[in-house]
């Protein structure tokens, strides 16, 4: 009997002692929460792009900025201060030889730096998919500087989960012989609803600031674009506007004027 005894009684105390440690470890671990876009506290920082990394089924390589140039090049044609720069489009550049930005726009604007004097260029815009190839014209007009290049509202919209590839192409004005270009991709992605909410009580320079944090390009240069042209003196959009630029190693364009470009036609 005293065996049975001592047997029940170190079962008892092995459930005892077992029991909370079973119940440790059956507790569930709280996830850690996603970290939420606090606005206030971002305009307090510098305004930085979150480049998101490159497609994996990207094609071939692209330029960001123009190379050797030909034609009607001379000293008629490009601004004596800014011959030192070359033609550039405003977008992101990855180590792969690859311009790539997104937008959440169907009918995105596309910026370039062009160092052309008005009159003596104009530019085409082909935009192509692995099915089609559109070409947009239009002149240069207030250049040299940041031109902005929106999608007419006739042209058909991107579409989600498309690949495109652009090109900028400047042609000399008085024998239409052509000069030079740059080349990239642009992609169609869509925000969650989250961010979107978070954009819909935002002001203009806190959705560039949201813009920038989830990666979508265009729309943040676009919106900071379209609010330095209302404000021109406002301190704290210049500062965006270079620390944006800066962000993705074109702290050299910050500097330059954006001016009244481009209309184009088909």
């Amino acid at each position: 009997m005293t065996k049975y005894i001592g047997l029940f009684l170190v079962i008892a105390f092995a459930l005892v002692t077992c029991t909370p440690v079973q119940a440790q470890l059956a507790k569930p671990t709280n996830s850690t929460p996603r970290p939420t876009f606090n606005l206030r506290q971002q305009s307090q920082k510098p305004l930085i792009f979150k480049t998101p990394p490159p497609p994996p089924n990207i094609g071939a390589p692209s330029q960001r900025k123009a190379g050797g140039s030909r034609g009607c090049m001379n000293v008629n044609t490009q601004n004596t201060q800014s011959r030192e720069k070359v033609l550039t489009a405003l977008a992101p550049e990855y180590s792969t030889q690859l311009v790539l930005g997104l937008t959440t726009q169907i009918r995105p604007t596309f910026w370039f730096y062009v160092p052309y004097k008005s009159g003596s260029t104009y530019a085409k815009l082909v935009l192509e998919d692995e099915n089609n190839q559109t070409i947009y014209k239009t002149p240069l007009t207030g250049t040299p500087g940041v031109v902005g290049v929106e999608l007419p509202s006739t042209s058909e919209p991107l579409k989600i989960g498309k690949q495109y590839r652009w090109y900028f192409n400047i042609y000399c004005q008085q024998d239409n012989e052509f000069l030079t270009s740059v080349e990239g991709d642009v992609q169609l992605q869509p925000l969650n609803s989250i961010v979107q909410s978070e954009l819909d009580k935002a002001t203009p320079q806190q959705q560039v600031a949201l813009y920038a944090d989830n990666g979508v390009w265009y729309e943040a240069l676009t919106t900071l674009a379209k609010e330095r042209r209302i404000k021109p003196q406002d301190a704290s959009l210049t500062s965006d506007w270079a620390s944006l630029l800066g962000s993705v190693g074109l702290q050299n364009i910050a500097a330059e004027p954006i001016v009244d470009c481009c209309k184009l036609s088909q």
